[in-house]
């Protein structure tokens, strides 16, 4: 009886045995894969940083930053294409300067006086040849466009007047302009699209004038210099000779004489 009870025993107790051992050299084995997985896969990283370090040990170039070319540049000691013989404005204090534009075109601003004075003030702008891309089709939009390049600011704006000259149709508006004094003055603009040319800016009247200039002799007493060697503006002002209006004329005869 007891020789038969241990023999169950013992072999139970070696199955028991074998199965284990199965078990640990299972998961000995496992074990073992993913450790040459793991070493595998560190040997690949370590491959592919050593085929991407010879392009980082190079020099590393800086972007080259190109400034584009400025759309108009200063003309340095340019002489006047224009005048304007407008008497009041002889004895006062005149500045001029010329830009170019890219496509060829020239800008000569004329100025006569001083804005902070209570006398006559004269700004004008030509423009010959130039698409200028940048001039807004509204006329009061343009005129705080200039406005803001001479430090000044709208104040106030009437309603657009067309005035007849001897160079086509010009447009007029009662303005308000200031920076540290404010002054009422008429911008106009004119537009010639057959030779390309803008006439624009405004005039501001002397505080005790007695009279008020013809917003059409801001065009009429324009004329064009030698200096300008341009002969289709030669032709296009000569022309326009005849159809200056009698008061402008007869105050360029004034101008003349006195001169």
């Amino acid at each position: 009886m007891q020789a038969g009870f241990r023999t169950p025993v013992f072999e139970s107790g070696g199955r028991s045995a074998r199965g284990r051992a199965g078990l640990f050299g299972a998961i000995r084995t496992a074990l073992g894969c993913a450790a040459a997985i793991f070493t595998l896969v560190l040997l690949a990283r370590g491959a592919m940083h050593e085929a991407a370090e010879p392009a980082l040990k190079g020099p590393v170039r800086r972007a080259a930053l190109v400034a584009p070319a400025a759309v108009w540049q200063p003309i340095p000691k340019a002489k006047p294409h224009y005048a304007v013989a407008v008497p009041e404005l002889r004895s006062l204090p005149q500045a001029h300067e010329a830009r170019r534009h890219a496509d060829g075109g020239r800008e000569d601003k004329l100025v006569y006086g001083i804005f902070e004075s209570e006398q006559a003030y004269l700004r004008l702008a030509l423009l010959r040849g130039a698409r200028d891309a940048e001039r807004p089709a509204s006329f009061f939009l343009d005129l705080a466009r200039r406005a803001g390049e001479a430090g000044l600011a709208v104040v106030r704006s009437g309603r657009t007047a067309p005035v007849a000259t001897k160079l086509g149709p010009l447009e007029t508006a009662e303005v308000a302009l200031s920076d540290s004094v404010e002054r009422s003055c008429l911008a106009f603009r004119l537009q010639h699209n057959e030779v390309g040319l803008v006439a624009q800016g405004w005039y501001c009247p002397a505080a005790a004038a007695e009279a008020r200039l013809d917003p059409a002799c801001l065009i009429d007493l324009v004329a064009i210099l030698p200096e300008a060697n341009d002969q289709a503006l030669q032709v296009l002002f000569a022309q326009a000779e005849r159809r200056r209006s009698p008061a402008c004329g007869a105050m360029l005869e004034a101008t003349r004489r006195t001169s």
